[in-house]
């Protein structure tokens, strides 16, 4: 028995040794492994950034060809028919409206052949005095051979000495061989980078590379040799990521073929002592068991912790960390998983890319996606108030609150039986998609009925609303973009419906379709009249919102007319005494601008904007009321208001009325009112005129006696040179639109 006990000794350090060294080859396969999907993992995440920017760049250059082949209102800028002010405007509005959807933050501008100008955002000058002329001389003729241009500082005004770093795409309009002009793209490299660097899941930053493998971003070191490298099939442009993780990876992999040559040489060793103790004795196992006290002593000293003495305890601490290795790997793929479902969708429904049903069908099995249904419908959740709920939240609370109406919205869908999936598309906007097996009216109320149920429990559980769209059912993957317009567009419509509301397409076709800028000459008539101080710009204000409440306006609809009053409003209020002036500048301009940004609905916008009017109106009052010469021009204006009917009336009579110069009375109506003498008569007689040519029927002759007209053909002339067209043919044509 002695014997046996010498024996079962001899084993328990050999068994240790040979478990060892299996947990540090182990260890050691797991790290290459690590490394291998360390590297692909980092190539795949370069190649889909890769493939997110082509998409993008892409869809710019089909949306902007696109809209120059199809757009009307581009078209007429290259033709030689003649334009008027408002034309261009129009045209400017276009490129405005085209730059602001485009992905990526952008300019551009317009060349016409025949007129030899450029249009941009910034205004139109002659092509000799753009600043950017340089650039176009050199790739006009050969755009459609280069493509997305490398970076460069571009400028758009002569009178801006600031530069910003972009890429530019020429395109020539219709083609080449009938050349009648150009539109050039230009991308702020800023922007792009930013877009690269967002969403790209990667530890360091991915740097963007043109042709020579020389950085867009020059403050960026250069490439290194052996790092992660991907080359855009579309620009040719490079997209480079540094390895330095993987160095790392590749000392430790050194390190562990270090212990495993060690650990090998041990097990000989073992072997050759197991032999020697069988057949001599039993004293080699203290021999062994010293090794393993040196061991254990080496690798406490390694990482600098005390390691147990005991043998089981040594193993068993290996286990664990070996488990808690495999732990951490499992999430981490986890969390890549849910980041390419979420980057899939958020591309279909952006539509920065496209699908067929079978290569939906792929995708979404791989990555563990629902993906059978007949049709597919979208419904968009916005938070209402986003600019006040990022305001009122820390980012943390902000994330919390997003993943409880996230949660809340799923469980109540899934309680219905619906199938659905979602995604964040924007801050204050998420998306579901919901896999429908059939599509009829009964399914549309059920998806009303769902929105309504959510928004009572928002009501009720939470201290902000959200607004859902409904948009339209598609019966194929290929379409969701255009099921997600719908639905984003629908619920955009919440500012003439109302912030928590649930809008669809039948809500929507409640309302007539409209354009704000039918409201632009009620804008200037409103800002024309907070000018003149005549009493009638709340009952001016009053109309432009009846008109509002009838059309079918977007959040960003309500933006462009605050701006618009914005502009009309700076203009007039220049033209009034500088300490008017100074108060607008220095309160009123901001708080519209604060407006802008805060109002939702066309109820806010309206109590807002009569709110800070008679404000501005009662400070303006309180300024003017300090001084005698406003006093004396609202006695001119008034009596002009009394007396335009007689025919000599003239700036000399009413001087001489209140004991003035001429020159004297020019200036302070002027000063005070913002309008020349002359130009206001002319207003208050022909206001009058028009009236009278479409609610009377009385003779030209007669009207025109008695707005201070004796001779008819005087009146004639006056008329055609303010409204471009005779007294009759202004009373034929207006009165068949009414």
């Amino acid at each position: 028995m002695n014997w046996y006990y010498r024996m079962m000794l001899s084993y328990t350090p050999i068994f240790f040794f040979v478990i060892s060294s299996v947990i540090f080859l182990f260890f050691s396969t797991l790290n290459h492994s690590s490394e291998k999907k360390y590297l692909e993992t980092n190539q795949a995440i370069v190649e889909q950034t890769m493939q997110n920017v082509d998409a993008n760049l892409q869809l710019i250059e089909r949306n902007v060809v696109r809209e120059m082949q199809t757009d009307k209102t581009l078209q007429a800028f290259f033709n030689e028919k003649p334009k008027s002010l408002y034309d261009y405007f129009v045209i400017q509005k276009k490129l405005v409206e085209i730059s602001s959807s485009l992905p990526f933050v952008n300019s551009i501008y317009i060349y016409s052949d025949h007129t030899g100008k450029v249009l941009s955002e910034a205004g139109m000058v002659k092509l000799e005095a753009f600043k950017d002329k340089p650039f176009f001389d050199s790739h006009q003729s050969r755009s459609a051979a280069i493509g997305w241009t490398s970076p460069r500082e571009y400028s758009q005004s002569i009178l801006d000495d600031s530069t910003r770093k972009v890429v530019s795409l020429v395109k020539t309009y219709p083609f080449a061989s009938d050349q009648q002009g150009a539109v050039v793209v230009n991308l702020n490299v800023s922007s792009i980078i930013d877009f690269m660097n967002h969403f790209n899941g990667y530890g360091g930053t991915i740097q963007l590379l043109d042709w020579e493998k020389k950085p867009f971003e020059s403050t960026l070191p250069s490439a290194k040799e052996g790092g992660i490298y991907a080359s855009s099939p579309y620009t040719g442009w490079q997209f480079y990521a540094d390895s330095e993780h993987a160095n790392e990876f590749s000392t430790l992999s050194l390190f562990s073929n270090m212990w495993f040559i060690i650990v090998f040489i041990i097990i000989i060793l073992a072997l050759v002592w197991f032999t020697f103790i069988t057949h001599v004795s039993y004293k080699p196992i203290q021999t062994i068991m010293g090794k393993i006290d040196g061991y254990a002593a080496r690798k406490s000293q390694e990482l600098g912790i005390k390691l147990p003495r005991n043998e089981f305890k040594f193993i068993e601490t290996a286990i664990d960390h070996l488990l808690k290795k495999s732990i951490d790997y499992e999430h981490l793929h986890k969390e890549d998983l849910l980041l390419r479902q979420r980057n899939l969708l958020q591309e279909l429904l952006v539509g920065r890319s496209m699908l067929t049903d079978q290569e939906w069908k792929n995708q979404a099995s791989a990555l563990g996606l629902p993906h059978s249904y007949e049709w597919l419908g979208v419904i968009a959740l916005e938070i209402d108030h986003f600019a006040a709920f990022t305001d009122k939240y820390k980012a943390s609370d902000q994330n919390l609150l997003k993943f409880l109406i996230e949660s809340a919205f799923r469980e109540l869908m899934q309680q219905k039986e619906f199938q659905i999936q979602h995604v964040w598309t924007e801050p204050q906007r998420m998306a579901f998609v919901v896999l429908l097996q059939q599509s009829s009216e009964s399914i549309q109320d059920r998806l009303v009925q769902v929105c309504e149920e959510f928004r009572k429990w928002m009501n009720e559980h939470l201290e902000l609303t959200v607004s859902c769209g409904i948009g339209n059912f598609v019966h194929s993957i290929h379409n969701i973009a255009a099921a997600y317009h719908s639905a984003a567009e629908n619920v955009s419509y919440k500012a003439v419906f109302g912030t928590n509301s649930v809008i669809d397409n039948r809500l929507r076709y409640t309302k007539q379709t409209g354009e704000t800028l039918l409201c632009f000459q009620s804008i200037l008539e409103l800002s024309r009249s907070c000018r003149m101080d005549d009493g009638q710009w709340e009952i001016k204000l009053s109309r432009i919102f009846l008109k509002l409440k009838g059309m079918l306006i977007s959040r960003a609809d309500i933006e462009a007319f605050i701006h618009n009053l914005i502009r009309q409003l700076e203009k007039d209020m220049e033209a009034l005494p500088s300490d008017i002036e100074t108060i607008w500048s220095s309160e009123y301009r901001s708080r519209f601008r604060q407006i802008a940004q805060h109002a939702e609905t066309i109820d806010e916008l309206e109590i807002q904007l009569t709110a800070v009017l008679t404000e501005l109106a009662g400070d303006r009052d309180k300024k003017r009321l300090n001084g005698k010469n406003h006093t004396i021009a609202l006695q001119t204006k008034e009596y002009i208001d009394q007396h335009y009917t007689d025919p000599s009336l003239s700036l000399v009579q009413v001087s001489e009325k209140f004991g003035l110069s001429a020159r004297s009375v020019s200036h302070l109506f002027k000063e005070e009112l913002g309008e020349n003498f002359i130009d206001y008569l002319l207003k208050v007689r022909f206001a009058h005129a028009k009236n009278m040519l479409l609610e009377t029927d009385e003779p030209i002759q007669w009207i025109a006696e008695q707005v201070g007209y004796t001779h008819v053909i005087s009146f004639h002339r006056a008329f055609k040179k303010l409204f471009n067209l005779p007294p009759g043919e202004y009373r034929t044509i207006y009165r068949l639109n009414e």
